[in-house]
């Protein structure tokens, strides 16, 4: 018989009229249904009391579905979908596995088998199939029960102890309000195949071995099945053996058993199989892979290719560059000093060597001529002319003196530049100042130059005082232009963050913050006016304004300055045009920190 290994088993278990559970196998396992935790399809017996402990419903045979037929002759196993409309059983087909009796199924599309109160339906659907297997290992089942009630029933693996007591962090939890106790604790022993279990000393315990009679405390401990460490009864649980104990009015009931697990299982692969596995299960995963290795390729290849062409020439102008300089620095190391010139070695004693010695002597004496003197230079023989003299030294003096700017017929109260009446002595005097009197330098309170020339063709120039006190004498005028200079106070202004909202995503406040920054140097402008006026003008003033619709200020507020200084704050601020147009208008705050040194 084929079997159809893309469908799946769909089941579905109905309880007193009631569906309680659902399920869906997507792999080929022996089926049953029962309140037990090891059961296929398992429901929990608390919510449903009298639910069946365990009714197998089918089994897996040669890889294909048998169902379980109904030992109770007045169950009903209904199939739907056989071949050529069969609906019915085929005797023939009927076989005994295990004590049960089942029937083939893979031909059919469904079906359902009615015993009393509990009705399962089961269906094939499509899927994928998956291969499994079925492995057995001991497990510890544990039921806690509490006033006669069954509060818990669970399966445990020998993964990790059981620990029952008291706290949250325990494997099941006992209120303190019931318990005051130690913890009982179960853990595995892996080579026994067994459990071993320590419960307190103060409680009362029962064990049931396969094939030997129950115990309790005090025969376990005779028998020497159980002992007694410190504040605790040590004793093992192995395969096939159940019993209970008790723990304040709690009671634990405790069994290792068998169970079966079905565990999907996977052709094994080699090691270039498992390595190609994740680019063949996600092609866009792999086209993303490809690309960056073909990227990171292509910056690699441009890398290489530039090293060998550009990075390769470079590298050479350096070496070369650097031999140049290295070999420079070696030629001026190495550079040789003159060597003394070797002297002929001659006989002391003969008439030679003493004419020799003899020059040299004389070399040594000092010279004792006295030096020539210089040759005058000889005259041109030119005559000097007076008045051509006077007129050049004019020339000089309004050429290269303050006097040039007084030249004129009215430019002075006095004559700037006079005869002292002397025939052909060559004296022009230049005067500054006070009255007339008979001083030669211009009368008291008079100063200015002479400029005096001889006949011989010689002159002099010199500094002229009056009597009265000239300008060279009033000692509180030069004491002014001595003094330093005052210096105006330095204008310092730091601009405050703006404030406010623009109602948007903060582009058209960054575009105000700008544009008022922008202003800055203006408003600086004003607090150096202001300056001008109280050198003590300083600290911080705010600017409230509103920005319009339109793309300028409508409204300006000052506070912290006064009379022009504030109106010409105000006035730069009315002045600002191309602000960012706001859907409505919106008030902003600027602040100014005025300082000076």
């Amino acid at each position: 018989m084929s079997v159809d290994t893309s469908r799946v088993l769909r089941i579905g278990v109905v309880w007193r009229s009631q569906v309680v559970a659902e399920r869906v196998l997507d792999r080929r396992i022996d089926v049953s249904v029962g309140s037990r935790p090891d059961s296929t399809v398992a429901v929990v017996s608390m919510d449903y009391p009298g639910f069946p402990a365990n009714v197998t419903l089918a089994v897996v045979d040669h890889g294909a579905y048998h169902i379980v037929l109904p030992p109770d002759p007045t169950h009903k196993l209904v199939l739907r979908g056989g071949p050529a409309g069969n609906e019915g059983v085929d005797k023939s087909q009927v076989k005994t596995v295990n004590g049960n009796r089942i029937y083939p199924i893979e031909a059919f599309t469904g079906g359902s088998v009615s015993m009393g109160d509990l009705i399962v339906m089961f269906q094939f659907v499509r899927g994928d199939a998956i291969p499994t297997v079925t492995r057995e290992e001991t497990v510890l089942r544990i039921g806690l029960v509490h006033d006669d009630r069954l509060l818990s029933d669970e399966i445990f693996h020998g993964n990790k102890p059981v620990v029952i007591g008291v706290g949250p962090t325990k494997t099941i939890s006992l209120p303190d309000v019931d318990y005051k106790g130690t913890d009982a604790t179960f853990s595995y022993d892996k080579a026994g195949n067994k459990f071993r279990a320590r419960v307190p000393k103060d409680s009362v315990f029962r064990l049931a071995v396969e094939g030997q009679p129950v115990v309790d405390n005090k025969d376990a401990t005779q028998k020497g099945l159980a002992k007694q460490e410190g504040e605790f009864i040590t004793f093992d649980v192995p395969l096939k053996a159940r019993g209970r104990a008790t723990m304040g009015p709690y009671t634990v009931l405790f069994q290792v058993v068998k169970q079966s697990v079905t565990v999907p299982t996977f052709a094994r692969r080699s090691m270039l199989s498992k390595l190609a596995a994740p680019f063949m299960s996600d092609s866009v995963w792999t086209l993303s892979l490809l690309g960056s290795i073909v990227l990171i390729g292509s910056i690699v290849g441009q890398a290489m290719l530039f090293y060998n062409t550009q990075g390769k020439f470079l590298d050479k102008s350096s070496a070369e560059e650097e031999l140049a300089h290295t070999t420079f620095e070696v030629l001026i190391e190495e550079k040789e000093e003159p060597k003394e010139e070797e002297k002929p070695v001659v006989d002391i004693m003969s008439d030679k060597a003493k004419e020799e010695t003899k020059k040299e002597i004389d070399k040594a004496k000092p010279d004792t001529k006295k030096p020539e003197k210089a040759e005058k230079p000889e005259s041109t023989g030119k005559p000097v002319d007076p008045e051509e003299m006077k007129r050049n030294a004019r020339e000089a003096v309004v050429k290269n003196t303050v006097a040039g700017a007084l030249v004129g017929a009215n430019g002075a109260a006095t004559k700037l530049f006079a005869d002292d009446g002397g025939e052909g002595d060559g004296t022009v005097t230049a005067k500054f100042g006070g009255g007339g009197g008979d001083d030669a330098a211009g009368g008291p309170g008079g100063g200015g130059l002479k400029l005096e020339g001889g006949g011989g063709g010689g002159g002099t120039i010199e500094k002229v005082k009056g009597k009265g006190g000239g300008f060279g004498e009033r000692k509180a005028d030069v004491a002014k232009v001595d003094a330093p200079l005052k210096k105006e106070p330095v204008a310092a202004v730091k601009l405050g963050g703006l404030d406010g909202d623009d109602g948007g995503d903060g582009s058209g406040k960054d575009g105000i913050a700008k544009k008022v920054a922008g202003r800055a140097a203006a408003v600086k402008a004003c607090y150096e006016a202001a300056l001008r006026d109280n050198p003590d003008v300083s600290g911080k003033v705010k600017v409230s304004f509103t920005v319009g619709t339109a793309g300028t200020i409508t409204d300006v507020t000052v506070s912290g300055a006064e009379g022009g200084f504030k109106d010409c704050i105000e006035g730069k601020f009315r002045s600002i045009r191309g602000l960012p147009i706001l859907a409505v208008p919106k008030q902003f705050n600027q602040s100014f920190v005025f300082t000076k040194s």
